[in-house]
């Protein structure tokens, strides 16, 4: 699909504010497309060493966090079991919200390049 007057379907967010449904958007032309795909496997690389720095980096260091009281309870026990879960849940967040940012931008510059082949 190297054509830009393409169109790919797509399934729209209801949650994010888009459409319910399958929807026509503008293919992206192969140099955006590459692009596209470096920003999209420089975040997914980012996030999953912070998953990695995550489970290595808080176990290591949990009982020097012992001495510290958070909750009433050692701090290495409460990062390890409830502040290790929240951070995974932002790397979620993060990853859900970066991505739906890129694409919409992305989607956006196609639908400019190719006018007439915009949502519908």
């Amino acid at each position: 699909m190297d054509n830009p007057t393409l169109v790919e379907p797509r399934l729209g967010s209801c949650a994010l504010g888009g459409v319910e449904g399958w929807v026509r958007m503008p293919a992206m032309s192969a140099a955006a497309r590459i692009k596209f795909w470096k920003l999209t496997l420089r975040l997914t690389l980012g996030l999953l060493a912070a998953w990695l720095l995550i489970n290595l980096v808080v176990p290591w260091f949990a009982r020097d966090l012992d001495g510290l009281r958070g909750f009433g309870f050692p701090a290495g026990y409460w990062l390890a079991a409830e502040g290790a879960l929240l951070l995974y849940l932002l790397i979620i967040v993060v990853y859900v919200v970066v991505m739906d940012r890129l694409e919409r931008s992305y989607l956006a510059d196609a639908a400019a390049d190719a006018p007439g082949t915009g949502p519908t």
